[in-house]
């Protein structure tokens, strides 16, 4: 096993140490006192307001609990010692913190020259989340008042003042935040389209620090959920990152208010121990548009000895087709939620795939097969409603996060009264991603997970960036494109590729930090292309369907590039201003050759060809198999170093 993980995270329960210097940016203008008196006032008073008429709806609750409230700091820049500083007040809880970058200017808060001259420069600040009841309200807007009048604040509120002077905006945390920003409106609207009936979706509560809170909150949510007439289907607790989730079925007649009116006033959707609402089961392999297809097979590959040592890699994708011919015998399939049985063999194409790769590589490089048999945990399911290209997914009915942790502390320590799955695994493989969650400014939970997972177990993460298959929109039309080398519209693509950034974020998890992200090359093995497709980018520069941008904290990502298959670009058939090229997703050439369920019931020789992250990443921990390989051979030399 690896001696540690690329970055060590404080031990839970240890404090973070913050870099130096942080704070203030020198280079910012900062509004006087009395400027920021003037313009937060009002924003105190509607904060005021807003609590009190929320409270004031409260009372008519059954439950006779303690009315609490979440109130977003926006500050531009960082405040140390703040976290401190809300536990100094009683009735006051430290909920999270969140970066905020690219924030735009204002007439306050700019970025300034040297010679004190704005710039249209973005800011950068910090999103502190805290709990208060009315008794903690009231210190707040005390403190505010003094600071506002130049009164010196008690020992140990210090950073409240500095918080102040940095204060852009307070407010409640409300409806927006928890639905908007997450696309779970979208999916509710389709499965009413759809005419179902239930409603799946991840009710992420804020992570009290004491369990009566987090009991407390669970029964508040769960109350509100029964009174929709849903039900909570399973529960999720992780302290060590501060995730507290239920999972829950609604039905689609409560929320029809929301869906079709903008009606907010549903308590689910304003209940305040809720920190996020997202869609169930968004963890997904990409899909391909066409089965496998029979194939010769490189006799070599049937003919080599089995692996005999343990698993270093672990595989966590779909279900494999574990009797196929070129993997029969070189995997160790562990399913204790019993997968398979509602799993069809033609289905299993993407954990088939990606245990292709990382057991012989690109079947058209003819490389080495792995050396010890590979780990599959199987954790996608196919999706009953995609009956067209046969997404695989996690269940809607199991939090993606509880299963991710289960599986990776199964591995180690085991389960109940079962040994350690797999303890000697060094290295992880996730070859997929949530699509509908694209990073912007906070680390998801299963991004949270991976870090604190590595950290606990000393495991490598490999993680794809993520895929993104729209079509790729040029400035030139169709005519001038069919009159452009192959150099030109490679420097066309490659524009709009960058020029579509923002839609082209890391999917979570790929902004960990601890886990090694893993973008595509615009490479394979394979000779020929598919036909009425072009193929206009160099072997080797970065792949179009790259998820692109800085990660969190502006970490550089991807972490690595490695081959994932050449994608090919349709042109448009029909004349435009704009030509849109087509992203290849079809089981031919060009791309990687891997094992896939053939075309016929039984068949267990199929082979296509794929492309994307998902298969750069298995290659880089096929890698690590082998360096680990090496490891092992040299820590068992004669000196054992």
């Amino acid at each position: 096993m690896p001696e540690r993980p690329l970055l060590v995270l404080p031990k839970p329960g240890q404090p973070v140490q913050r870099a130096k210097g942080r704070g203030f940016p020198p280079n910012v203008n900062r509004p006087s006192r009395e400027r920021q008196g003037e313009r937060l006032a009002p924003r105190f008073a509607a904060l005021q307001q807003a609590i009190e008429s929320h409270r004031a709806r409260f009372q008519l609750d059954a439950q006779a609990l303690v009315p609490e409230d979440v109130v977003v700091l926006e500050t531009v820049g960082t405040v140390d010692g703040f976290i401190h500083a809300v536990d100094r007040i009683p009735g006051m809880e430290w909920l999270a913190e969140i970066e905020e970058v690219d924030m735009p200017p204002d007439d306050d808060f700019f970025v300034q020259t040297p010679a004190g001259e704005r710039t249209d420069r973005s800011l950068s600040g910090r999103l502190f989340m805290v709990f208060t009841n009315q008794t903690a309200l009231d210190q707040m807007l005390s403190l505010w008042q003094s600071w506002r009048t130049n009164r010196p604040l008690q020992r140990g509120r210090g950073p409240w003042g500095t918080l102040f002077s940095q204060l852009r905006e307070v407010r409640r945390w409300g409806v927006r935040d928890r639905l908007l920003e997450n696309g779970v409106l979208d999916d509710w609207r389709e499965r009413v389209e759809y005419d179902e009936e239930v409603v799946p979706c991840e009710i992420e509560l804020w992570h009290r620090g004491s369990q009566s809170g987090r009991d407390s909150a669970r029964n508040r949510v769960a109350t509100l959920v029964e009174r929709l007439g849903g039900r909570i289907l399973a529960e999720a607790t992780i302290s060590e990152i501060a995730y507290h989730t239920l999972l829950a079925n609604l039905p689609v007649p409560s929320l029809r208010n929301l869906l079709e009116e903008g009606d907010d006033n549903i308590d689910l959707v304003q209940c305040e121990q809720i920190q996020f609402i997202r869609a169930s089961g968004q963890m997904a392999a990409m899909p391909t548009d066409d089965a496998g297809r029979q194939d010769h097979q490189d006799q070599a590959m049937l003919s080599a000895e089995m692996p005999t040592k343990p698993p270093s890699v672990a595989l966590l994708d779909g279900f494999p087709l574990q009797e196929h011919r070129l993997l029969q015998g070189r995997l160790s399939v562990d399913d204790p939620d019993d997968f398979e049985t509602n799993y069809p063999a033609n289905q299993r194409v993407h954990g088939t795939s990606m245990a292709s790769l990382i057991v012989h590589g690109d079947l058209a490089a003819a490389q080495p097969q792995l050396p010890s048999r590979l780990y599959v945990r199987p954790i996608l399911h196919p999706d009953p409603k995609d009956w067209q290209s046969h997404r695989e997914r996690v269940p809607e009915s199991t939090l993606a996060v509880d299963l991710l942790h289960r599986a990776v502390r199964r591995l180690f320590e085991g389960e109940g009264d079962e040994p350690a799955a797999a303890p000697n695994v060094a290295v992880v493989n996730l070859s997929i991603g949530i699509g509908d969650r694209p990073f912007a400014q906070a680390m998801s939970p299963l991004a949270k997970l991976l870090d604190w997972l590595a950290w606990r177990y000393k495991v490598l993460f490999v993680v794809s960036a993520g895929n993104h298959t729209q079509p790729i929109r040029l400035t030139v039309g169709a005519t001038d494109l069919d009159a452009m080398d192959d150099a030109a519209i490679e420097r066309e693509v490659l524009q709009a590729v960058a020029a579509d950034a923002r839609h082209r974020r890391l999917l979570s998890p790929a902004e960990s930090l601890n886990a090694l992200t893993v973008g595509s090359t615009h490479a394979d093995s394979s000779n020929g292309e598919s036909q009425n497709w072009i193929d206009p980018l160099e072997t080797g520069l970065p792949s179009p369907i790259n998820a692109q941008g800085m990660g969190f904290r502006r970490a550089v990502k991807p972490d690595v590039l490695a081959p994932g298959g050449r994608v090919a670009l349709g042109k448009p058939l029909i004349p435009a201003a704009s030509s849109e090229l087509e992203i290849y997703t079809q089981a031919f050439k060009p791309g990687q050759r891997v094992a896939t369920p053939g075309p016929t019931l039984g068949d267990v020789s199929g082979i296509r060809y794929a492309r994307g992250t998902s298969n750069a990443t298995a290659l880089v921990s096929r890698a690590g198999a082998f360096l680990q390989e090496v490891l092992d051979d040299l820590r068992s030399g004669p000196d054992g170093t």
